[in-house]
């Protein structure tokens, strides 16, 4: 049986599932957690506007943006 993975790449804009204090807003994938398993990853994530860092499963974000290769 094959499992389908959503991966996302650096600079991918994404959104957070029912945020809590302090999560609302935009935030940018700066890469995914080494060891953080396949079934539902970990990503390194930080704010758009204030460039606050957070540690996020990927059942709990959702996709606004993917990335562009124009885009640094």
């Amino acid at each position: 049986m094959k499992i389908r993975l959503h991966v996302l790449d650096t600079g991918t804009r994404v959104r957070i599932r029912q945020p809590r204090a302090g999560e609302r807003g935009i935030w940018i994938v700066r890469g995914r957690v080494a060891g953080s398993g396949l079934t539902d990853p970990a990503y390194d994530l930080n704010h758009e506007r204030t460039d606050r860092p957070r540690v996020l499963r990927r059942s709990r974000l959702r996709l606004v943006r993917a990335t562009a290769l124009t885009r640094r």
